[in-house]
């Protein structure tokens, strides 16, 4: 029986629900080892209105978070945090650093520093967003040139699917997606699986084995960068990344 509670991650989730994300961290998260999610207002990413309007509740999600006394804080959801480019991401993540008494981070940020981790320069990225979303596919990818990391390719999945549809998308499917679009590219140092509604964290280790590739998805990704400020450890079974800390 547990007595004590290790940590409480906190997790600024952009979407009006939580779902697959948290199915996800429970995956992997150790049994004392606690999520507490904040939403923004997005329903549709392709919807610059939505995102625009999320922007101004940074603030206030920060602080809500704090109420529940949570240890770190990771603000998800690139379509908000990469809206107005590389630029933009520095003046979100220096407004949330500002806002934030713990450790605080976004998840474009744990996205680099994770494959800086795993030492992969050339990536493929294996895209759920839809063509009207394109802006965010080159927005990401400038972000990783600013952080020294080549997209070589991207492939998509689910490509015409929104959020709330995605979130069906059986593990399945998403393996079988994965490794068909790694056979493309033997090229690449790593491989990332966008979009944190697949369900993604039980698969990684299969995938691979399979590919020969380190694989983080948007929840590892996620994960790893709440619990490596606080010594968190995960162990074997999830993946390069996660077994890591």
């Amino acid at each position: 029986m547990l007595d004590h509670w290790r940590a409480r991650v906190g997790w600024i989730h952009p979407r009006v629900n939580s779902d697959i994300e948290v199915y996800d961290f429970y995956k992997a998260a150790p049994e004392d080892v606690v999520l507490v999610v904040t939403h923004l207002e997005v329903v549709d990413s392709a919807k610059r209105e939505e995102v625009e309007a999320s922007l101004k509740l940074l603030e206030r999600a920060v602080e809500r978070l704090h109420f529940s006394k949570v240890d770190s804080i990771m603000k998800n959801g690139a379509p908000v945090h990469l809206h107005h480019g590389v630029e933009g991401h520095r003046n979100i993540l220096a407004r949330l650093r500002a806002a934030s008494k713990v450790p605080i981070s976004t998840s474009s940020q744990a996205l680099a520093d994770a494959f800086h981790e795993l030492g992969a320069r050339k990536i493929l990225v294996i895209s759920s967003w839809r063509s009207e979303s394109g802006h965010l596919s080159t927005n990401l990818i400038n972000y990783f040139k600013s952080e020294n990391i080549e997209v070589s390719a991207v492939e998509g999945i689910g490509a015409q699917l929104q959020s709330f549809e995605k979130i069906q998308m059986t593990p399945a499917t998403i393996y079988s997606n994965v490794v068909t679009a790694a056979r493309k590219h033997p090229e690449v140092d790593a491989i990332y699986v966008q979009s944190g509604t697949m369900a993604t964290v039980g698969l990684l280790e299969r995938m691979e084995q399979v590919t020969g590739k380190p694989i983080v998805s948007s929840n590892s990704a996620n994960i790893w960068g709440s619990f490596k400020p606080l010594g968190i450890r995960v162990g074997n079974g999830y993946g390069k990344l996660l077994g890591r800390l």
